[in-house]
């Protein structure tokens, strides 16, 4: 919800504060930064301190930033608010992808790219709000000569708020009544056996079943010999090291629990994974960040006679219609990854497919034409992000899981920081160039799909 809600009060943000075409990508970065230290900070507290906490929290904080940027009164302020929003709502992706893929059995792994359709839906959610409440709360333009910007252009301030008090209300109904329970696979990881039979005697009364669970029923996680004693307790002076006595040992430190992502079994697959995200979220922040603004110049220039609030209107309702376009993504992708075609060749065809797409966005120059080929990106994009969501837990091992997912989503949220700066120093160059640049990064980060090594279908995470 909230990425797609930057997306649509960006070109109202801009008019609000009177923000230069170069600079109004600003706002996307701010959050995409915060998206990629929030990504980083909650994937490693959840390996270190367990999934709930993080799965919780992170909703309480989304919603508290999200309704405080509502009250922004200035271009700074809104970024720095966007930010701490983008903070606590990076820590989602890894962590809940790894504590729902911790607790089906290898025969269901497949849903968890079915999950993904919630993010289709998040959108959606955001792009109808947005349909009724920004047309007749946005002015067109700043120049004030038919709209008081000050008083008729709030309608983001309200998207904000709405959104907040939604979250919020999601974080009341996680707390009140889906009561979960820490992960057994992490407790086990973690040599907490007995904690682990406790969660999985209260999974075994919840679906009904009389089996009595003991600890000598449980195997410990697999733990490769190779990062075993990386992750054993050190208590030697070196590792007692403070930052402010020796900030380089103290930050080699902190990277160590990394070291075994570049072991010689995990990393070609860690540096494809790694490039799979950050190019996909590069080329798709490109194309997505700036729909509504691309959708609008279309507007402009097909008929200068078009009234504000109904050219406003027109964008979001075709932008309601790529929003929508998403959803069956999601679920064609759950079905795609069971087929011959696995978890590579289902992410190989949907990015190719969505480079394919974005290409033609790029040429047509009709109306109905722009909103079919990007309602055919929305499709294929969210196919390909659905399996790209659900493959990076399940081909990295549990102890190593929270991490990698925390960074390969941080490299994403790299790409996002960049790409709306690029994009809007390339719209004032040339239109199709960042259209162009977007076709062209989909299709290679289709080849390293391709060279992944491993398939994870059938495979138990």
């Amino acid at each position: 919800m909230w990425i797609q809600c930057v997306v649509v009060i960006l070109p109202r943000v801009k008019v609000h504060y009177n923000v230069n075409e170069k600079f109004i990508g600003v706002l996307s970065s701010s959050m995409a930064l915060g998206m990629m230290i929030g990504a980083l900070f909650w994937g490693v507290l959840s390996d270190s301190y367990g999934r709930k906490k993080a799965f919780n929290f992170t909703l309480l904080f989304t919603a508290l930033f999200g309704i405080l940027s509502a009250f922004s009164q200035s271009f700074f302020q809104l970024c720095i608010l966007l930010f701490l929003t983008g903070f606590s709502v990076g820590g989602n992706m890894p962590v809940d992808g790894a504590l729902f893929l911790e607790f089906i059995p290898k025969t269901h792994q497949y849903l968890l790219t079915s999950l993904s359709v919630f993010f289709s839906f998040g959108a959606v959610l955001t792009s109808i709000l947005a349909y009724l409440v920004l047309p007749p709360n946005s002015c067109i333009d700043s120049s004030g000569k038919t709209c008081n910007v000050q008083e008729q252009n709030n309608g983001w301030r309200y998207m904000l708020g709405i959104l907040g008090l939604l979250t919020f209300i999601m974080f009341i109904c996680r707390i009140l009544f889906f009561r979960l329970q820490e992960s057994p696979k992490f407790l086990i990881s973690q040599d907490h056996i007995h904690d682990a039979v406790v969660v999985l005697r209260k999974i075994a009364i919840i679906n009904g079943c009389s089996i009595q669970i003991k600890a000598s029923d449980i195997q410990s996680a697999t733990i490769n010999s190779n990062y075993t004693e990386t992750f054993s307790e050190d208590n030697s002076p070196q590792s007692q090291v403070g930052f402010f006595s020796d900030p380089i040992q103290w930050f080699m430190l902190k990277l160590r629990p990394i070291e075994p992502l570049f072991s010689r079994k995990w990393i070609k697959t860690t540096i494809l994974v790694w490039s799979i995200w950050t190019l996909v979220a590069f080329a798709y922040c490109m194309f997505n960040v700036f729909l509504p603004t691309y959708l609008e110049w279309l507007g402009l220039s097909g008929d200068e006679d078009t009234d504000g609030i109904s050219l406003i209107r027109e964008v979001l309702r075709d932008y309601v219609i790529y929003s929508v376009c998403g959803i069956p993504g999601s679920l064609f992708g759950s079905y795609l990854i069971e087929t011959i075609l696995g978890r590579k060749g289902s992410m190989a065809l949907a990015t190719f497919g969505t480079a394919l797409a974005v290409f033609m966005f790029s040429t047509v120059s009709s109306r109905s034409g722009e909103v079919i080929s990007s309602a055919m990106v929305s499709f294929l994009s969210t196919l390909n992000y659905a399996v790209i969501y659900g493959y990076t837990p399940e081909v990295f091992e549990v102890k190593l899981r929270g991490t990698a997912c925390g960074i390969s989503s941080a490299l994403g949220r790299i790409a996002g920081i960049i790409a709306p700066i690029v994009t809007g120093v390339l719209l004032s160059i040339n239109i199709s160039i960042p259209l162009y640049l977007s076709a062209s990064l989909f299709a290679l980060s289709g080849i390293c799909m391709i060279l992944l090594p491993i398939e994870t279908r059938g495979r138990q995470a």
